[in-house]
């Protein structure tokens, strides 16, 4: 496995063009499938959409990564001196705590900064969010094959698998390891589907609620794949629970209780309706 490949002779990480590619998906689904089911849906605002959710998205992943690293950040603000001893040392340190990225970051960040987006332009916020949400997981799937690919948040040792020469994660190298990545990118493959089918095929479907249809499938695979992931030394922990399986916990919650708020709107007006 490399951590990158040679197209038109340019040198692109593997992550970065598997990032690439899933955008290219995540539009060209927008633009042939789901804008048309939803009245009144502008192509250009999924751009200004996009990127500021995207923006926000790559700050937060990389902002809860370094929360998730909170050892390192105790060592770093109880010896302040040894940090800003150098420009050299202040850019070591800065990038061992914010280098990585946590997906549930980048999640929350998007769906804070699309929602913002939004707002700001005075649009249907659940008729938007419906046309986006299945791309989440489709978008996702791209990434996890990118990080198998690169040799990042690899799996467990296991008969089955892939042997890592190149990761430039040392501790991945040399052993059969299990492609949680792949497995979690099939996985992504299939809520895709099932968010997809529920939007183009549900027409009594609720606007606004695929979010959180999405936020009670996802959380659980994550919560059951992280006990597969290898790279303990990379994750952040709080008790015995990963922070990737705290934060499911948080996002089932919170989508379980705006699911049945919705619902429940919902069955109050046509019952106010009906009298």
């Amino acid at each position: 496995m490399f951590s990158t490949r040679e197209t038109l002779g340019i040198e692109l990480p593997y992550y970065g063009f598997m990032t690439g590619l899933g955008i290219l998906a995540c539009f060209l689904v927008i633009k042939f499938i789901t804008m048309k089911r939803r009245k009144n849906i502008e192509g250009y605002r999924y751009v200004i959409i996009g990127v500021v959710g995207g923006i926000c998205g790559f700050i937060m992943a990389h902002i809860v990564f370094a929360v998730a690293q909170h050892e390192k950040l105790y060592f770093v603000f109880t010896h302040l001196d040894r940090v800003f001893s150098s420009f050299k040392m202040f850019a070591l340190y800065a990038m061992d705590i914010f280098g990585g990225m946590v997906f549930y970051g980048g999640l929350i960040g998007a769906c804070i900064g699309a929602y913002i987006s939004m707002k700001t332009q005075r649009l249907d916020v659940r008729s938007y969010s419906d046309t986006i949400v299945p791309c989440i997981p489709l978008f996702h799937a791209f990434g996890r094959i990118g990080c198998f690919l690169a040799g990042c948040c690899y799996g467990v040792e296991s008969d089955f698998g892939f042997v890592y020469r190149h990761s430039l994660i040392e501790s991945a190298n040399g052993v059969r390891r299990l492609p949680i990545q792949l497995i979690e990118s099939g996985e992504n493959i299939v809520i895709f589907i099932v968010l997809l089918f529920l939007l183009c095929r549900c027409k009594n479907l609720k606007n606004g609620i695929l979010i959180w249809i999405y936020g009670l499938i996802y959380p659980v695979l994550r919560f059951i794949n992280e006990f597969f992931r290898g790279d303990i030394s990379e994750r952040g922990y709080f008790g015995a629970l990963s922070t990737s399986q705290w934060l499911s916990i948080f996002i089932f919650a919170f989508s379980l209780f705006m699911l049945i708020r919705d619902l429940r709107k919902r069955d109050d007006k046509n019952f106010q309706s009906n009298t």
